[in-house]
């Protein structure tokens, strides 16, 4: 489910890949991630683990705390909206040892 902050984040991602001009074929050699992960990460389609966040602005020159720190911003925005029990929030084992 694409909700809130869960959109944004891929919106945002997106744009810094095409900030430099990198396309998915190009990101996913760099990320060694599969493009159909990258795209559903981007486009808002599914919500991005941690490390597929942190690969993509590694890969595009961007700030990985800046990005992790947007990436927990979004989970507790998702937690927030949808209540701690609800299936469509971030497994809880994806905040271990982020907050």
């Amino acid at each position: 489910m694409t909700t809130g902050g869960r959109t944004q984040l891929g919106i945002d991602l997106d744009e810094l890949r095409l900030l430099v001009g990198m396309s998915y074929r190009e990101l996913a050699r760099r990320t060694g991630c599969a493009r159909s992960t990258l795209h559903d990460a981007l486009t808002g389609r599914r919500f991005p683990r941690l490390d597929t966040v942190l690969a993509i602005a590694r890969a595009c020159g961007g700030d990985t705390t800046r990005w992790r720190l947007r990436w927990v911003a979004a989970c507790k925005r998702s937690r927030t909206a949808h209540g701690a029990d609800d299936v469509t929030t971030v497994d809880q084992t994806q905040l271990t040892g982020v907050l």
